[in-house]
């Protein structure tokens, strides 16, 4: 088996650009994240910034060849059950990546105390449901209307856990 080209790194200020560019590329295709398209890179990297240097956000990168790929983040991290969230590039799906990521989240909950993590997928993006239920997340509850898009529109969301303790 050959060594994997990526590399998974601390979410920090340095690196958020990269993180947000790879956010940003996700909602362009529209339908895989929360985050509407267009926004202002600038302003959403500021805004990541801040909630890193506050601590409401905790979360890992990961690189290839320098350049940011995936971004994971997991979002009031205080909480017993926080909720993430992750983007991949489209260039570097289905090589283990977003795995690779929510196995260093699980290390990191498991680290903190945490019960259980959580996240929100849309109903139809099957791609990530599948790599969710592969690393032990099921479905928890499905929330009609929970995400509500720049275009007055409303869209549906399946919230999935994963139960830590009794792994």
């Amino acid at each position: 088996m050959t060594e994997p080209s990526w590399t998974i790194a601390q979410k920090a200020l340095a690196n958020v650009d990269g993180a947000v560019a790879v956010l940003a590329e996700a909602a362009e295709e529209g339908g895989r994240v929360a985050t509407d398209w267009p926004f202002d890179l600038k302003v959403r990297a500021r805004m990541l910034r801040s909630a890193l240097l506050a601590g409401n956000v905790e979360g890992w990168v990961a690189y290839d060849a320098g350049n940011i790929v995936a971004d994971f983040t997991i979002f009031n991290p205080g909480e017993a059950e926080p909720l993430f969230g992750m983007a991949v590039a489209r260039s570097h799906r289905r090589r283990g990546i977003g795995r690779a990521l929510i196995a260093t989240a699980v290390a990191w909950a498991r680290a903190h105390g945490k019960t259980a993590l959580r996240l929100r997928v849309f109903p139809d993006n099957e791609p990530a449901r599948e790599l969710y239920r592969a690393t032990g997340f099921v479905d928890a509850a499905f929330q009609p209307g929970a995400i509500a898009r720049a275009d007055g529109t409303v869209a549906d969301v399946i919230l999935m856990r994963r139960v830590l303790m009794s792994d």
